[in-house]
């Protein structure tokens, strides 16, 4: 079940912002599929070429981690908590009378 809704995700990136070049590509037929000509039904045969019935969610999954609409510019930055011992302290500051 993890997988199918992973793949209603990913198929809503592709569409948003995939739309216009091919985000399939069938290595059998040599033919390269938009997100709108593999359908919009997520229900059985969504993911298979047209002509030879080929499973292209492997192609997909490969646009998705190259295409450079889907993947950062900027390289993530990992947020690393400090340990105790070099967090600052604050101290509220009361003029003495």
């Amino acid at each position: 079940m993890h997988a199918v809704l992973l793949f209603i995700r990913l198929r809503a990136l592709l569409f948003a912002e995939c739309r216009h070049h091919p985000v399939a590509f069938c290595e059998t037929c040599r033919r390269g599929y938009t997100p709108e000509e593999l359908g919009t039904d997520v229900g059985n045969g969504c993911y298979l070429c047209r002509q030879c019935g080929t499973d292209l969610r492997a192609s997909v999954t490969a646009h998705a981690r190259t295409c450079p609409n889907l993947t950062p510019t900027k390289p993530l930055v990992r947020m690393v908590g400090r340990p105790a011992s070099q967090q600052s302290v604050r101290r509220s500051y009361r003029p003495s009378a």
